[in-house]
């Protein structure tokens, strides 16, 4: 009972701060194809899965490519954010690792590791993609090969980054909310770039860290830009002359940014663009998911659901066990102790600390160990936020069933 109580303790919890609710679109190669990144469920461990989507028609249908889980097995691809080539059957996902696949989603082969902070926007040819903000300095990288080198191309240039459709175009987008943000073009693969001021009707606020976006339309200077709003409203705007001036083609009703996750992006077809959102469900076990898709530039939408409960696959989840293990103090302020007995002949046991979005931001070896001190810090010894946090422990193939919360003050 205490166990099933824990589970549904979690359960609500996650819910409660669905504003961490993972969530990333991105267009295919193929007009009316596009694939998604997405929390998926909460199984009866408490240990939350996720999932990369497939649809070729706009969003009626999805077919699921790829899952992981808070305990899949070590040196296993985590699901981050998804990026689409211009390759048919190729996409990229990263989370610290830059991963690749070529065939749809289905197997991956990891490229490079970058570290947290990095962001990849893919070209309009076959295996372009840009590399940024890994470094202070604000480095673009370039690669023709999927990523499997970069070449440095400038730096002092932290933008989001969007790649034209024309050869060498690339778009940068900065700024600070309640100031003002700019567009920034180059002509000639991010080595220079104009400024190109936005004006504050079109973009101006970032409520809950949601900047401003902008997604390369299907002609050449054809771009979208969807800004939010105070009101927590979110514009779509349109420009056709590479951001020198804009059309308003929507705007959405109030969306409570509490519960909801909302993402967006063009596609390959001329005049479609998707809005994907997905919040946890009534009794916070698993996504709710939404397509809009638009063929009219964004004006108007047309919307598709899917309930991502776990009956979508029969993909079984990975082996559990169970390990007597606690912590104490819970919560705690400075550090908190972890007691554990492992199981015999236990191979390469680790205890794992997750984020509400799955992702390890502690890890620590425990063989022959029996405690394990934490202070709170990440895998780079900096200290963690204040908030709730998962942890197990895995070894061998398997992983514990039991996750407990820790609330740092």
């Amino acid at each position: 009972m205490k166990f099933k109580n824990l589970l549904l303790g979690i359960a609500i919890l996650i819910g409660f701060y669905s504003n961490t609710l993972y969530g990333q679109i991105t267009r295919g190669a193929q007009p009316g194809e596009f694939y998604l990144s997405t929390t998926w469920y909460i199984d009866n461990y408490g240990n939350i899965h996720y999932a990369i989507f497939r649809s070729t028609d706009n969003g009626s249908t999805i077919t699921m490519q790829y899952e992981s889980s808070t305990n899949s097995p070590l040196g296993n691809m985590s699901i981050g954010k998804v990026l689409g080539d211009a390759t048919s059957g190729a996409i990229y996902n990263y989370e610290n690792e830059l991963w690749i696949s070529f065939d749809y989603g289905e197997n991956w082969e990891i490229q490079e590791y970058y570290g947290p902070n990095g962001r990849f926007t893919s070209g309009c040819i076959d295996g372009e993609i840009y590399k940024c903000c890994v470094n202070v300095q604000g480095t673009i990288w370039r690669s023709e090969d999927y990523g499997g080198e970069f070449v440095e191309v400038t730096d002092n240039a932290r933008y989001i980054l969007e790649v034209g459709n024309n050869l060498g175009n690339v778009f940068g987008l900065d700024g600070s909310p309640g100031i003002g943000f700019n567009l920034h073009f180059s002509s000639d693969f991010a080595q220079n770039f104009v400024n190109i001021p936005i004006d504050s009707t079109i973009a101006f606020w970032a409520p809950i860290g949601l900047y401003p976006q902008i997604s390369r339309g299907t002609e050449v200077g054809e771009i979208y830009i969807v800004s939010w709003w105070l009101d927590s409203k979110y514009k779509i705007f349109h420009s056709i002359d590479s951001g020198y001036n804009w059309t308003e083609k929507y705007e959405s009703e109030f969306i409570d940014l509490y519960y909801w996750r909302i993402q967006y992006t063009a596609g390959k077809a001329a005049g479609s663009f998707y809005v994907m959102r997905s919040r946890f469900n009534e009794t916070g076990d698993h996504v709710w998911l939404y397509i809009d898709y638009s063929n009219d530039y964004g004006q108007t939408f047309t919307t598709y659901f899917h309930d991502l409960d776990s009956a979508i696959t029969g993909i079984k989840s990975p082996e559990t066990v169970n390990i007597d293990f606690s912590n104490y103090p819970n919560p705690f302020s400075e550090f908190t102790t972890f007691l554990f007995k492992l199981p015999d002949n236990c191979n390469n046991p680790k205890l794992n600390i997750y984020n509400l979005q799955g992702a390890i931001i502690r890890q620590f070896d425990i063989t022959n160990k029996s405690t394990q001190l934490w202070y709170g810090e990440d895998n780079k010894g900096y200290h963690v936020s204040k908030g709730i946090y998962l942890f197990n422990i895995q070894y061998n193939n398997f992983s514990s069933n039991l996750k407990k919360l820790l609330l740092i003050h």
